[in-house]
């Protein structure tokens, strides 16, 4: 199965998220954080689920991850020989 590979600075972005959610609505936060994981459990399961964007020179995809009345975009690279994405 494809492994999800949450780079350092992904890692601080979803942080700084979270602490902007936590201090305005912290059920919010809560709630931001389960929709994130459930579309990173099934970015698993089908890497290709994303649509493809170039970003530099490197091809990527992008998955969509709604919440509330905007969302969150998650911006990946799939490597089918390794079977990881980053």
């Amino acid at each position: 199965m494809p492994q999800v590979i949450v780079t350092e600075g992904a890692a601080q972005g979803l942080e700084r998220c979270r602490r902007f959610l936590i201090g305005k609505a912290p059920e919010a936060a809560r709630r931001a954080g389960q929709a994130i994981e459930r579309q990173l459990l099934l970015l698993e399961r089908m890497p290709e689920i994303g649509r493809p964007v170039e970003v530099e020179t490197l091809e990527c995809r992008e998955l969509l991850i709604p919440f509330g009345e905007s969302g969150y975009v998650v911006l990946y690279r799939h490597e089918p020989a390794k079977e990881a994405g980053y």
